[in-house]
């Protein structure tokens, strides 16, 4: 599982509110998106610490009654493990050994809000792969005790041994050795468990084992037991791991039943494609595993190729099923004539793929090149016809920093997509991943190159997603998101061009394309209908631009109750006075106005001093913290504060039932938006359930 901070849950110790705040302004306008509490003391400190869950520190060496060395006492004693960076007033090799012998992470000028900025960003990428790391051991532990549970229950003798000495044993291996119990066995070395005229071949076994220990072997011998009678068996010894650590797993039958070959034919069954023959997409993905492990461990690079036929629909139409399935069947006898030692399954119903170490990846290019050409002239005999059929190509590669077998065969898929666009969509052509095209597809040249054409050809992409009110199902509001599509089928969301658009000075054409649009569509539905529309910050610095909104609405005869313009939390602070100019204009046409990702600042009520918005959205971190008390605790009351206030609240990113539950008892909140509720639609209509 990959994990992604999208909100940073940050907790700051300081001595000052508004360099506090400053700096919480300097993170957000580096891109940093954060949820904050601000403590001006020990107090403070302690409360924040025992309410909520947060994910990085910030600390002055002292704040108001608190100082840094008895803030990590507090981590220690509560056992909070939260990475802490010190905010030091001089910054000296003496000043950081002193914070990190103290238990800082980090250690920074308390001035140098850029390189605060940067140690933020490096400590949340920390975080990140500690939580990947707990889940996978969390994972490898689950695995285990399944794997455990079913060593028990299963027939077989298996025991686990480290250092030729036995560590564990199921029933069947204690009684098969007549001990009583498997702690008996616990430290017994397996030269014991064969018979003295064996123990030569046990030696020389065990000596091959200790020069590659992930061979499977076998060893037909004499078995012992404690009564010193002896009795034929099979001992196979094989690679595993017992309580986290790397062991051999013994595994012994009966002589004379071959087990082990009747379970393989199973699992060749089990694992084979019936149409074709060839192994399933569940064993190409162990396959790819073990590349990734290799790939990891000895910088092995392999290539993983996706081989798709062309119009395969038309030749299904054409032959039939029992037609295409022998088409199938011919493709996949060449493939394997022509593949060499790549591993080669059917992965889908028209896919193939393949599986090879490579030196590099002119040799996958090659070999990619020699499977279109295989196909390409293969030209089968079915049902009586000659059949012209061709194949695309899309290569990727497994390679060092690979971090699963998953995201690789996605990757070598997308260039198969793209392969059959080529040669104006007939395919039949080969695309090789190139880790540069990844780079130019998220630069900021290339984005503002496509913003530049989709202003000009409109052809950015609305998406409509409805909030339901709590207290009454005839009303219907719909907030109003924004993409860019992309030329392989995908699309760029807002949140990944919106930066880019803002510093090429795009934002405030983009915001306008938006609200012009979205409100021609709801002027279309032809039924009452409120829109929500995200201004950007930097579109609040045009001050034309409420004035050109409110015309719009003119144009496309809606009225101004049904109108609600949104803005961040950040950008409100940011752009504090163009916001409430903004706010002020709209508002007097009788529309209304919203903060969005509510909640995220050290002391987010303030705005409201200047901004007269009528209703808030909450940041998405509130809801994913509703399985917890406190987090549930915390909600509820910024949730009661925002209604006393006469201001609705609205949340969002309700993605189970549990959180649907959760939020409907929760009492304050107006409305509830989510997938669980309805995702995002292409064309603005009021669903059937509303």
């Amino acid at each position: 599982m990959s994990y992604v901070l999208d909100n940073l849950r940050l907790l700051i110790a300081h001595d000052s509110q508004d360099e506090a705040e400053q700096l919480m302004n300097a993170l957000r306008n580096a891109g940093r998106a954060t949820r904050a509490e601000l403590a001006l003391g020990d107090d403070d400190l302690l409360r924040a610490l025992k309410g909520g869950s947060w994910e990085l520190m910030l600390c002055r060496p002292s704040f108001g009654d608190g100082t840094f060395e008895k803030a990590m006492a507090h981590l220690n004693r509560l056992g909070k493990a939260i990475p802490v960076i010190l905010l030091a007033d001089e910054f000296t090799p003496e000043t950081v050994k002193e914070g990190m012998t103290h238990g800082a992470r980090a250690v920074a000028p308390c001035n140098d809000r850029e390189l605060i900025s940067l140690m933020v960003d490096r400590l949340a990428e920390f975080l990140r792969l500690r939580k990947e790391l707990q889940h996978s051991e969390i994972v490898r532990h689950d695995a285990e005790k399944r794997l455990s549970l079913l060593m028990d229950q299963s027939r077989d003798a298996i025991a686990y041994v480290l250092d030729g000495m036995h560590i564990h044993a199921n029933d069947n291996y204690v009684e098969m050795f007549g001990y009583e119990d498997a702690d008996d066995l616990a430290g017994v070395p397996i030269m014991d468990m064969v018979s003295a005229a064996d123990h030569d071949k046990l030696k020389n076994l065990l000596r091959s084992r200790a020069q590659d220990e992930n061979q499977t072997q076998e060893l037909e011998c004499k078995g012992v037991n404690t009564d010193g009678e002896e009795f034929d068996a099979t001992f196979t010894f094989s690679p595993s791991t017992y309580d986290g650590e790397a062991c051999t797993q013994i595994v012994i039958r009966a002589a004379g039943v071959n087990q082990s070959e009747i379970e393989e034919r199973i699992r060749e069954i089990s694992e084979k494609d019936q149409v074709t023959g060839l192994f399933s997409r569940k064993w190409f993905i162990e396959q790819m595993d073990d590349a990734v492990a290799a790939a990891a461990r000895e910088s092995q690079l392999s290539a993983v190729l996706y081989l798709r036929l062309d119009d395969f629909e038309h030749h299904q139409s054409s032959l039939g099923i029992e037609g295409a399935d022998e088409m199938l069947r011919a493709v996949a006898n060449s493939l394997v004539e022509n593949s060499g030692d790549a591993s080669l399954a059917r992965v889908d119903g028209e896919d193939f793929a393949l599986l090879l170490p490579v030196e590099d990846t002119d040799v996958a290019t090659e070999l990619a090149e020699k499977m279109r050409k295989v196909v390409e002239q293969l030209m089968p005999e079915v049902s009586a016809r000659t059949v012209q059929v061709t194949a695309s190509v899309g290569v990727a590669f497994i390679r060092e920093d690979a971090r699963n077998s998953q995201n690789t065969l996605t990757t070598a898929l997308k260039c198969c997509n793209h392969a059959q666009r080529a040669n104006e969509g007939k395919g039949n052509s080969v695309k090789v991943h190139d880790p540069m095209d990844d780079v130019a597809a998220g630069s900021s040249e290339a984005i503002a190159m496509q913003l530049r054409q989709a202003l000009e050809k409109s052809s950015f992409k609305l998406k409509y997603q409805p909030l339901m009110n709590l207290e009454d199902d005839s009303e219907h509001l719909f907030e109003v998101f924004v993409n860019l599509p992309q030329k392989e089928g995908d699309v760029l969301e807002a949140q990944d061009f919106m930066p880019v658009a803002s510093e090429e000075g795009f934002a405030g054409k983009i915001d306008r394309w938006v609200v012009l649009n979205g409100m021609r569509a709801a002027a279309a539905l032809g039924q009452p209908v409120k829109m929500l529309f995200n201004i950007n910050g930097s579109s609040l610095a045009d001050a034309g631009l409420a004035d050109w909104m409110l015309k719009a609405m003119k144009a496309a005869k809606m009225e101004g109750r049904n109108v609600i313009f949104q803005f961040t939390e950040a950008d409100a602070t940011t752009y504090l006075k163009q916001a409430a100019l903004f706010a002020q204009k709209v508002q007097f046409a009788g529309c209304k106005v919203s903060i969005s990702r509510f909640g995220g600042g050290l002391d987010p009520f303030k705005l409201f001093e200047h901004i007269p918005a009528s209703m808030v959205k909450f940041e998405g971190s509130f809801t994913q913290e509703l399985a917890k008390p406190e987090g549930r605790a915390r909600l509820a009351d910024i949730v009661k504060q925002v209604s006393e206030g006469g201001r609705a609240s609205v949340i969002g990113f309700v993605e189970s039932a549990a959180q649907m539950q959760a939020l409907w008892t929760l009492g304050g909140v107006n409305y509830l938006q989510g997938y669980y509720l309805q995702p995002p639609m292409d064309v603005l209509e009021i669903p059937e359930t509303a």
